[in-house]
């Protein structure tokens, strides 16, 4: 059984890791969009496989290495809503 302190910081960690993970990649991705096609795939593969160390490591600093099911819910949810404010902003910015 995990501490309920240890699940909650993991839940907010995986929550932020999630919304940096939707920034990175939108950076990359406009860094990319006119590269050479094999160019792109390497460094995406690159930045997949920094990111997840980076995870794994905030994990094992948290004090508890096990991955759960809502800290896949916790990553798409950080994904989901920097989309949303990004969208919003878009829609501020153009009125």
């Amino acid at each position: 059984m995990i501490n309920l302190s240890i699940q909650i910081k993991l839940l907010i960690f995986s929550f932020i890791f999630g919304f940096l993970l939707s920034i990175v990649l939108d950076v990359f991705y406009k860094l990319l969009n006119n590269v050479h096609k094999i160019y792109s795939i390497i460094v995406s593969f690159f930045v997949i496989v920094i990111m997840t160390t980076i995870y794994f490591l905030g994990i094992k600093h948290i004090g508890y290495i096990i991955f759960h099911f809502y800290s896949i819910l916790a990553i798409i949810v950080g994904f989901i809503m920097y989309d949303l404010i990004i969208k919003v902003i878009a829609n501020i910015s153009k009125k």
